[in-house]
């Protein structure tokens, strides 16, 4: 079944008070742009059975004689005040089934960004918002996406330890080692007929890491590599982690992003950075870490370009590179590996780097994923002027 199907809302007459019979309608309506197949509807018996969130009020609840079945959850509603009492005699009936009070008193629009919360979470858990079984669930598919990542990352390093691919007029390669840290580094690449690009993550959660990767998925289907292409791009992904509160307006290393482009005519570079990594060319560091947290307001602070010649090259470090240096009390080398290796190629420069990252580890995986990736423009490529 479309999880979809699953996200309705049931309100009680009772749960609206003295206010117009359609009170919810401007709280709930709103909610049908980001889940088409969202409704809600007036409940008729409080006892009867429903897949759905119920919305129901207090004074219905404390009722001797009143039983209210919540496979999904509750929601109850109040008017102006709720006495302390009565909100503990409600959680400790209703546990992890309450999902939370509203005051029908202020306009319904202030409750949105509750009932749009307990969607997302609903949606995402596949199961009731706050039974605690949806988090049961969830818990289980993180464990076993844990064990299965750490499968892949261990086969992708032995059978795959540098990847190597040719596209028109540049060669691409990049190097991966996995790490223990939750969360950790994915990166993809999408090209079309001009355009070749590269985006980055890392993240601290393995759920943070679930909604870039589903992000990743919907960019390579339909993604524009225009630089408003990418602003959308972050845009619907920084919208639904603000959402989930995966991401922090002041806390950059929670979600740390990089997209980069090249024309393939022009072989002009451009992108996005946020976060620790660092770029290279021309055999020096052109762009450091950028402690800006991922937010719209920040586009512009975090926008890139630049253009690369015949033979030229540009190099990226991820956070977790220079991470797993510092974890190691190590001096930041970074730099000088790198540059020590600029003019010696792709595969020189990323098995040193990697030498040096495992010489000194005695587990199996790093303590922090780890990428570098090195874009080399063919020395006899056409250059479109």
């Amino acid at each position: 079944m479309d999880r979809d199907q699953r996200l309705s809302f049931v309100f009680s007459k009772c749960s609206y008070f003295t206010r117009d019979g359609s009170y919810w309608d401007s709280g709930l309506n709103s909610l049908k742009k980001d889940f088409p197949k969202f409704d809600y509807s007036e409940l008729e018996h409080t006892c009867a059975q429903h897949d759905a969130i119920i919305i129901v009020s207090a004074n219905e609840l404390l009722k001797k004689d009143t039983e209210i079945y919540t496979p999904k959850g509750v929601v109850v509603s109040f008017y102006e005040n709720l006495s302390e009492e009565s909100i503990e005699i409600i959680q400790k009936i209703y546990g992890k089934d309450l999902l939370g009070f509203v005051d029908v008193s202020m306009p319904a629009l202030l409750h949105t960004p509750l009932f749009r919360r307990i969607l997302l979470e609903s949606k995402i858990l596949g199961t009731g918002a706050g039974t605690g079984e949806g988090h049961a669930h969830l818990g289980e598919i993180l464990k076993q996406n844990l064990l299965e990542l750490q499968r892949v990352k261990k086969i992708h390093e032995k059978l795959v330890p540098i990847r190597e691919e040719k596209i028109k007029g540049i060669s691409l390669y990049s190097k991966f080692a996995a790490g223990l840290s939750s969360g950790g580094e994915f990166f993809d690449i999408k090209k079309n007929r001009n355009e070749v690009a590269i985006i980055v993550s890392c993240t601290k959660s393995y759920v943070t890491s679930s909604i870039v990767l589903g992000h990743f998925e919907n960019f390579q289907k339909k993604g524009d590599l225009s630089k408003a292409g990418f602003e959308y791009f972050l845009e619907e992904l920084i919208e639904e982690c603000r959402e989930l509160e995966l991401i922090d307006r002041d806390e950059h290393e929670q979600l740390q992003l990089d997209l980069i482009t090249l024309n393939l005519k022009t072989f002009k570079f451009e992108g996005f950075h946020f976060g620790n990594g660092r770029y290279f060319s021309n055999g020096k560091r052109i762009l450091s870490e950028n402690k800006l947290a991922l937010n719209e307001n920040s586009f512009e602070d975090a926008y890139y370009e630049g253009y690369l010649k015949r033979g030229e090259r540009l190099v990226f470090a991820s956070p977790g590179t220079l991470q797993n240096f510092r974890a190691n009390d190590e001096r930041d080398p970074v730099d000088r590996l790198i540059l020590e290796q600029f003019d010696n190629g792709a595969r020189e420069l990323l098995n040193e780097v990697f030498f040096q990252l495992k010489k000194n580890n005695e587990e199996e995986f790093l303590q922090h994923d780890a990428s570098l990736i090195y874009l080399e423009v063919d020395a006899n490529a056409f250059i479109q002027i």
